[in-house]
């Protein structure tokens, strides 16, 4: 303690780096806290409705290839750092589904040229187009009902 007398009082608050003082560190529960869940009024459920309509206009009126012009972009799912997202689409049923995928994945540098002029994004995100399961979902339960000899018109008057 011989050189004490000579600091300044408020260094020996703050520290020998000026800095705050210390503070009491947290109970270790709440650093255990379960993360914050996702809400479908979040920020990647805005943006992911916006990529949807802007994708959409892009396909139907920018893209050349016509295999395109017949998709129907059904959901964007954006992930919370919105740095991915997942396009679901639906192809018209007379058109080839592996086809559409080509187009799509082929068209997918220009379909991302487009988006980052429309300024959306600071960073682009990686896009990844896939089939839209619920209609072939909600096909096969339509099936598996008629072979059952059960018609969605006789469950509508059940449930009446």
């Amino acid at each position: 303690m011989v050189g004490r007398a000579s600091v300044p009082a408020t260094w020996a608050i703050r520290g020998r780096r000026g800095g705050l003082p210390h503070r009491k560190k947290r109970h270790a529960d709440a650093l255990m806290k379960a993360p914050r869940r996702q809400t479908p009024t979040g920020r990647p459920h805005r943006v992911a409705e916006l990529l949807r309509e802007r994708l959409a206009l892009i396909l139907l009126h920018k893209c050349a290839d016509p295999r395109l012009k017949e998709v129907t972009l059904t959901e964007v799912e954006m992930s919370p750092d919105l740095r991915q997202a997942k396009v679901f689409y639906v192809a018209r049923e007379n058109v080839d589904r592996v086809q559409v995928q080509i187009a799509l994945d082929k068209a997918l540098g220009f379909i991302k040229a487009e988006v980052a002029r429309e300024n959306l994004f600071r960073l682009m995100p990686e896009f990844f187009f896939l089939p839209d399961p619920g209609l072939d979902r909600a096909a096969r339960l339509e099936e598996l009902l008629k072979e059952a000899g059960i018609t969605t018109n006789s469950i509508k008057k059940h449930d009446s």
